[in-house]
């Protein structure tokens, strides 16, 4: 297995250019020469793509929305195995994407994920492992997510019917299985992992690979991703669903003391020494 030559890192980005530099940075620091290819329907295109880009698209501004945006990137692929990634991850020392594409090539299971280390996206302080990952069902017209709930064991990895959007697929499979374009900015993960479902697609989580998810939310973003009225209403319709209920919590009582308490501490920490140098500076407080 070469992860250089088997597998492609595609990211659909809009309107948050700090954020894409950022992952970027991050994906070259682990994985030096893995293709990484950019799909960008932001007002302005980049006057150079943010170095480490493989290849890069600007299409007209606001022009696809998150589902068309990652099937043009899927459809942009060359290699076997496509790791699906919003722009606003960053990847650490164990976001160990070799041990996902391995975990795709040698089980049943198709889809690969790992856990994900939510941040609090004013603060930078991480609020814990993200507890998306579940199953899906509908009783009676409502959906119903289970919270870190599966479908039992394969190969000693958990059977998920969801899993975050982080994920190494085949790229066959993701051509065959497209995310719907008629959802812009949101609906599409539930509606994609609901059809991959029904068609048997097999789906799990890595319990000791992470990926740090460092939200942006600048105004040029939250101004065109806010409205989200309009893809509730698809999912509903497409699905015959009446409504949506999430069973369970996305952060155990735990991740409070282990993750949100510490990161407090040391962003306040941080914070006073920013402004202890500034004082020095100004020379209103002597070092």
């Amino acid at each position: 297995m070469s992860l250089e030559r088997d597998l492609s890192v595609v990211v659909k980005t809009f309107e948050r250019p700090e954020a894409l530099r950022r992952l970027v940075d991050s994906i070259r620091r682990y994985y030096p020469e893995v293709p990484i290819v950019v799909v960008d329907d932001s007002a302005e295109p980049f006057e150079t793509p943010p170095n480490g880009v493989t290849r890069y698209w600007h299409l007209p501004f606001n022009s696809l929305g998150v589902s068309a945006g990652r099937n043009f990137g899927v459809r942009q692929v060359e290699t076997t195995y496509a790791l699906i990634c919003d722009d606003d991850m960053v990847f650490g020392r164990k976001t160990d994407v070799v041990r996902m594409l391995c975990t795709v090539q040698t089980t049943q299971f198709d889809v690969v994920s790992c856990r994900w280390l939510d941040h609090d996206p004013w603060r930078s302080v991480p609020r814990g492992y993200r507890r998306y990952e579940g199953t899906l069902d509908v009783e009676d017209g409502v959906l119903v997510h289970r919270l870190g709930a599966t479908r039992g064991e394969i190969s000693g990895l958990p059977v998920f019917d969801i899993v975050h959007q982080f994920f190494v697929a085949p790229t066959d499979v993701l051509r065959a299985n497209p995310w719907d374009e008629g959802f812009r900015v949101a609906g599409e993960h539930v509606d994609f992992f609901l059809r991959l479902k029904e068609r048997g697609v097999l789906c799990t989580r890595l319990p000791d690979a992470v990926v740090d998810h460092c939200p942006q939310l600048p105004d040029a973003y939250a101004r065109f991703r806010g409205d989200t009225a309009g893809d509730t209403r698809r999912l509903n319709d497409v699905h015959g669903l009446t409504g949506y209920v999430a069973v369970g919590r996305l952060f155990t009582r735990s991740d409070r003391v282990a993750h949100v308490l510490p990161g407090t501490v040391a962003a306040t920490g941080r914070r006073a020494a920013r402004v202890a140098r500034r004082l020095v500076r100004k020379g209103r407080l002597r070092a």
